[in-house]
């Protein structure tokens, strides 16, 4: 995931399947409004070019609470809050396929660009998805260097378990990402 931070183009990016190549194949394209009333960001399937959701902000809210939406924004899917600090997040109102409730809980932090998102309790929950750093990874692929790729310092990889919805996984860390933008706004 190429991110663009702070940008004023305002936070596109694109989301690519690394396991293809060292350049990557394009899954989704995010496109942003970080000047919004709404914070709003759209991730897009780079193949069909429709929305597959809508996240927002809400303006002038106590707490730091991201909402997703269907692809259309008129659906609410599910929300992912977090603690003060944004140590932990997690989600409220997310169902399965079978519409039963489940809570996805996540402890990430990307400054030092790690951490992991767990089905149930971020402790004893069933890990589905995992965010590492580029010069982590080449750990974890062979004859794979970050130097010289192209990789910049608010770039990451999230590796997403068989079987989980990569645009749930997606949806988690971008909530996350705003957080912590959110946060960083406040302090300074």
């Amino acid at each position: 995931m190429k991110a663009k931070f702070w940008s004023i183009s305002g936070d596109s990016f694109k989301i690519k399947d690394m396991s293809t190549s060292k350049d990557g194949n394009v899954l989704f394209e995010v496109a942003g409004k970080a000047y919004s009333f709404t914070n709003k960001r759209t991730l897009v399937d780079s193949k069909t070019q429709e929305p597959v959701f809508v996240m927002t902000e809400a303006a002038m809210q106590f707490d730091d609470k991201q909402t997703v939406y269907s692809g259309d924004g008129k659906t609410e899917l599910f929300k992912v809050a977090s603690n003060f600090g944004n140590t932990k997040q997690s989600t409220s109102g997310l169902k399965n396929n079978q519409g039963k409730k489940i809570i996805l809980e996540g402890k990430m932090n990307l400054l030092s660009k790690k951490g992991h998102i767990c089905l149930g309790d971020v402790n004893t929950g069933r890990p589905i998805g995992k965010v590492c750093s580029p010069v982590q990874i080449q750990n974890l692929i062979p004859d794979w260097s970050a130097g010289g790729s192209g990789w910049a310092r608010h770039d990451y990889f999230i590796e997403i378990a068989p079987g989980v919805d990569m645009a749930l996984i997606i949806a988690m860390v971008l909530a996350y990402e705003q957080m912590e933008q959110s946060y960083d706004d406040e302090m300074n």
